[in-house]
């Protein structure tokens, strides 16, 4: 009888299982490595988002508390819907109280400028400049409320006795926006010379009204100052 030949057993299928079991192997640590990195960056990102959600509603909280006592505020300035009658001082130093707490929660334009107010009708002339110029130097995009500040500066200076600064601020105003408000600083100029006991200089800011604005609401009140006899709609030469 022939012999039986026998098969030899090869180890290749081994050896391929143990290649697919290190790749395997590999993958999962890999997959492993990958999900601890994204478990970290979740971590920071919900992290992030935490904070910033806290950070804007306790910006939102303290809006709401400034805007409630810069309303309050508002109120005894005007001395509307007050409980009981109160002196123009007692309103006026209650509303100087609320917005300077207001100013501590959160600083605002409006809050800012109406502090100078309260100051200035209260006859404190030195806080209501520090007022003012705070407000122009915090905020220098608020050009609907900026002229009138100025002007507001230029009384305070006035009655402080600074009549120089006065004048500076109301040259400053000349210049605001390419000079759109320039008719205004010129009157406040003029008047400011009259006041101090300069009739020639306030006569040249009348002139100048005059000639530059004919057609300014503040026109007729410099013609009535020098007895200038000129057309309303003249234009400047």
């Amino acid at each position: 009888m022939p012999k039986a030949i026998k098969k030899r057993i090869t180890k290749k299928t081994t050896l391929q299982e143990e290649e697919v079991k290190g790749i395997i192997s590999h993958a999962m640590d890999f997959v492993r490595e990958k999900k601890k990195t994204f478990i970290l960056v979740s971590s920071i990102v919900g992290a992030a988002a935490a904070v910033y959600i806290i950070v804007m509603l306790y910006t939102a909280s303290l809006a709401n508390k400034a805007y409630a006592l810069e309303k309050e505020a508002f109120h005894y300035y005007y001395g509307i819907n007050l409980k009981s009658p109160m002196l123009e001082d007692e309103r006026l130093k209650k509303a100087l109280e609320l917005y300077q707490q207001s100013l501590k929660v959160k600083s605002t334009p409006i809050a800012l400028f109406y502090l100078g107010n309260c100051y200035y009708k209260l006859n404190d002339y030195t806080n209501a400049a520090k007022s003012y110029t705070s407000f122009i130097d915090k905020y220098p995009g608020e050009e609907g409320m900026l002229p009138l500040v100025y002007q507001k500066l230029a009384y305070s200076y006035v009655n402080n006795g600074k009549a120089g600064d006065a004048i500076k601020t109301l040259q400053t105003l000349e210049k605001f926006k390419n000079g759109v408000f320039k008719d205004t600083a010129l009157i406040q100029q003029a008047r400011l010379h009259e006041t101090l006991g300069k009739p020639e200089d306030a006569k040249k800011k009348y002139e100048e009204l005059i000639k530059e604005f004919p057609g300014s609401i503040w026109s007729a009140e410099a013609r009535s100052k020098i007895g200038a006899d000129l057309p309303k709609e003249e234009k400047p030469q």
